[in-house]
């Protein structure tokens, strides 16, 4: 009966889809959009910065003659200008331009990936957390039973002279400490349901679990988000110490303006006799190089000492990687070792529930002993599932660094 429960409760562990921002509140989901959004916009804009501008302008103006000798001293007059400058050749700067954006544009994507699988682990590992602790609020019923009975037993071994007081008063502490420990697990399970609703407005029972499978260790380094994220960057950082360089070297622009101006002695009146227009356009090629930039060296090789810098981290990144699964791992066949362990109680459990329940139809032995003993084999199929969580637990901390 018993068995059928716990297998009911692990079975409800079953498989969903990652990279699946469904399951997010209705705000969270439109913010982490738009992120996205932003980040293919501030592409569009990058890529294309290199593109010249067209500008276009115009005034009205008055000019007065304070000569006396003069009787037209007003003069009026309007003009308008329309010019378009480009930069046709910066010494490679330009492919260099929108490669950056390009890698920009990985890098940004990398890191709201990671970004996002780091929510979805914070809710799926919150979601096995309440498992796990509804888990043991059911386990610490029968710790705390077991306390009840045992109090009981030293309670009559006392008043039959056959303990002392300090044993009854331990008895009564354990199954105190009992209580309140099975208080705590309660007001953490609410801490932990608080927790899921901050980010989902399901409930942890609307959520199926993730089947978190074995990775590899060359696939959890080699796809690993943080070092994708990062090994992005240094290619970023390596075109922008190329395009710094580019900064000093020599450049084509080509440049076109067209003007018109219009002027008359009399802002009222506009008549050919005497309006004076003229109109004009010019069309240049401007080769240009800077001559002295003080801080020229100094800023191309604070680029090349980011990129050098970023290469090194990357490096010493995947070294923490590869121990932190090896950590993982290890912590692993831990519980796995405890589940084996716990395998063996539960069929020595098994055996002495057996001879008990002989000797106890016999009125050799108490009904406490073998509600005790049913009582420990429960709480130990219980821990078994619980090291099943554990386990989960620690292949999600491999399977959300995984790149989907």
């Amino acid at each position: 009966m018993h068995k059928i429960f716990l297998f009911s409760i692990f079975c409800s562990i079953a498989l969903a889809n990652t990279n699946n921002l469904d399951i997010l509140q209705k705000d969270k989901k439109e913010l982490r959009e738009l992120e996205k959004e932003s980040i293919q916009t501030d592409y569009d804009i990058l890529k294309n910065d290199w593109i010249g501008t067209i500008d276009i302008s115009s005034s009205v103006n008055r000019n007065h003659n304070f000569d006396k000798d003069r009787t037209d001293d007003s003069r009026y007059g309007k003009s308008a200008r329309i010019g378009f400058s480009q930069d046709i050749f910066r010494s490679g700067g330009i492919l260099l331009s929108i490669d950056y954006a390009k890698d920009k544009l990985k890098y940004d994507l990398l890191s709201w990936e990671n970004q996002n699988q780091q929510i979805l682990q914070t809710i799926y590992t919150t979601l096995l957390d309440i498992k796990k602790l509804k888990l043991q609020i059911a386990q610490s019923k029968y710790r705390l039973e077991n306390r009840d009975i045992e109090l009981i037993i030293k309670k009559i071994q006392y008043e039959a002279g056959k303990t002392d007081i300090i044993e009854l008063n331990n008895a009564v502490m354990l199954k105190n400490n009992q209580y309140k420990e099975n208080i705590s697990l309660e007001n953490s399970l609410k801490e932990k349901e608080y927790e899921l609703s901050k980010y989902t407005e399901l409930k942890y029972d609307e959520i199926e679990i993730l089947d978190f499978s074995e990775v590899s260790k060359d696939d959890f380094i080699n796809n690993n988000l943080d070092i994708l994220q990062e090994d992005s960057k240094v290619d970023m950082l390596n075109t922008n110490y190329k395009k710094t360089k580019t900064n000093y070297l020599p450049k084509v622009s080509l440049s076109t303006n067209a003007n018109y101006n219009s002027s008359d002695s009399d802002f009222s009146r506009m008549s050919r006799d005497t309006r004076k227009d003229d109109a004009q356009s010019t069309t240049s090629l401007t080769l240009s190089m800077p001559l002295f930039d003080y801080n020229r060296s100094n800023k191309i090789q604070l680029a090349k000492i980011d990129y050098l810098k970023q290469k090194i981290q990357v490096n010493d990144l995947k070294n923490e990687v590869a121990y932190d699964y090896e950590q993982i791992l290890n912590q692993i066949d831990t519980y796995e070792k405890h589940i084996k362990t716990i395998e063996e109680n539960i069929r020595l459990y098994d055996d002495l529930i057996s001879a008990n329940q002989i000797s106890n139809d016999a009125g050799m032995t108490s009904e406490f002993d073998l509600d005790i003993l049913k009582n420990t084999k429960l709480i130990n199929e219980y821990d078994m599932i619980i090291n099943d969580i554990n386990i989960k637990l620690q292949y999600a901390k491999l399977y959300f660094k995984i790149k989907g």
